[in-house]
């Protein structure tokens, strides 16, 4: 069964971000992102044409209390929305306390898991606060970014059916349930890999011209190294890196260029040796 929820008097903190109602004054930092083409399309809504759309939007946020502004650094860069979700189709939920979320983020703020982190703080306000069961999510067809976040927390495929979207459009769009058990199992499951994960490793500097480390990083991250030393290579153990627009897998190894600063985009979960060494 759906359940209503306020979120005006809501404030949730994070390391980086911060989850808190919209206000008026979010007017300019939510016409900067709701304008670029694309990015509401992917979820079902019209971009932004002008500062107009955004005030009328905006004013709706407001007067229904059910949507959530993310701030980074005094500016709000997204937004979370909760929402009732379809009981009719939803039907295993009778006796079950939900509500649906969805969630946008400014483009220029992808691939700094700084969604992962709002969704992180929402869904503990919706599940320790609130009391929910579960919570309903879904994506349209091609929306890659939103699918892998609900496999990330762990959501349980439901199915699929035509919706008619903001837009007047008829889509197909992926339907999720993320129980209180499922969300439980994402958190201990990060805990563990927390507790494994070896990001800075040292193997040997025991030679002044050379350093062997190893680093384990997660989908998404972005690893710079800005090395002093004049040869660099890179073992990938396993994985997928992606290095100067080439795609590197386990076994393969990099040989970076040390005159510029080294970008490593992690497109899956991957382990990797660097040594660096100075050569004479």
């Amino acid at each position: 069964m759906n359940i209503k929820v306020d979120v005006s008097d809501v404030v949730l903190e994070g390391d980086r971000i911060r989850v808190r109602p919209f206000n008026k004054d979010d007017l300019e930092d939510f016409y900067l992102y709701a304008k670029t083409p694309g990015l509401g399309e992917s979820a079902g809504w019209f971009h932004h044409e002008s500062i107009e759309d955004s005030k009328k939007i905006l004013d709706k946020f407001i007067r229904d209390k059910n949507i959530l502004a993310i701030e980074k650094d005094g500016q709000v860069i997204g937004s979370i929305g909760i929402h009732p979700y379809d009981e009719d189709f939803f039907e295993d939920l009778h006796d079950k306390r939900a509500v649906e979320i969805g969630f946008v983020l400014s483009q220029d703020y992808h691939r700094q898991h700084l969604m992962t982190e709002s969704l992180e703080l929402v869904l503990d306000y919706l599940f320790n606060d609130i009391g929910l069961d579960a919570v309903v999510g879904g994506h349209f067809r091609g929306n890659f970014k939103s699918k892998n976040l609900h496999k990330k927390f762990n959501y349980k495929y439901f199915s699929s059916h035509l919706v008619k979207t903001n837009m007047g459009t008829m889509e197909v769009t992926h339907e999720y349930i993320l129980s209180r058990e499922d969300y439980d199992q994402y958190l201990e499951n990060k805990r563990k890999q927390e507790k494994s994960k070896v990001n800075d490793t040292i193997i040997d500097s025991s030679n002044s011209n050379q350093i062997i480390s190893e680093k384990s990083l997660l989908q998404g991250d972005i690893f710079t190294l800005n090395s002093g030393f004049s040869n660099i290579l890179i073992f990938v153990k396993n994985g997928m890196i992606q290095y100067e627009s080439k795609l590197y897998i386990g076994g393969d190894l990099i040989i970076a260029n040390s005159n510029d600063k080294i970008n490593l985009e992690i497109l899956r979960d991957a382990s990797f040796i660097i040594v660096e060494t100075k050569i004479r």
